[in-house]
């Protein structure tokens, strides 16, 4: 190959590397981690809420996809000696078809919520501490989908040694459904 001819291919690579580069760093789902009190004792069973903001035109699987090999959306908590997580809870989704599946989907689209029911375990000393986790999700639109991805959050626990937490964020944590407690 001349010179100029490797010249003019190397133009046209790098020309449109940026958009294969760009699809792969597209953050479709941004969220948001946060507690129903704003404070727990040592011994108290407390929920936390990641809510997700899926982008318009953008939808991720449920956790429970009809077809096995779509990617499911997994919510993971971190193992944590000062905690216990008790239960993992996901909305129903929503039942659509899309042009690259010829089966219907079970999808989330726009404000998500999901939600874990933890316990902090016996004889905590008071001060703050944090919980990591991971979602898992692959987002498509309607004619194809992304590479699967997975973002990391941080959910703050303000641990107090004695007296009554107040309950807050009920809009949110009322909108999540767990098992356990519906016993």
């Amino acid at each position: 190959m001349s010179s100029k001819k490797f010249f003019v291919f190397a133009a046209a690579a790098l020309m449109f590397a940026p958009a294969l580069i760009a699809q792969e760093d597209v953050q479709v789902v941004e969220a948001k981690a946060l507690i129903s009190r704003d404070v727990v004792r040592p011994g108290e069973t407390f929920k936390a809420a990641l809510i997700l903001k899926v982008q318009t035109g953008y939808h991720i699987n449920d956790n429970a996809p009809l077809d096995e090999f779509l990617i499911p959306t997994a919510l993971v908590i971190d193992e944590n000696p000062d905690f216990e997580v008790l239960e993992i809870s996901y909305p129903k989704g929503r039942r659509a078809r899309f042009a690259y599946s010829e089966a219907e989907l079970v999808v989330y689209e726009g404000e998500v919520f999901l939600g874990a029911l933890i316990k902090a375990r016996d004889g905590l000393a008071a001060g703050p501490r944090t919980l990591k986790g991971a979602l898992s999700y692959q987002a498509c639109n309607n004619e194809s989908c992304l590479p699967p991805k997975e973002l990391t959050f941080e959910i703050a626990v303000p641990l107090a040694a004695s007296g009554a937490g107040a309950d807050v964020h009920p809009e949110i944590f009322g909108k999540i459904r767990f098992k356990t407690l519906q016993k």
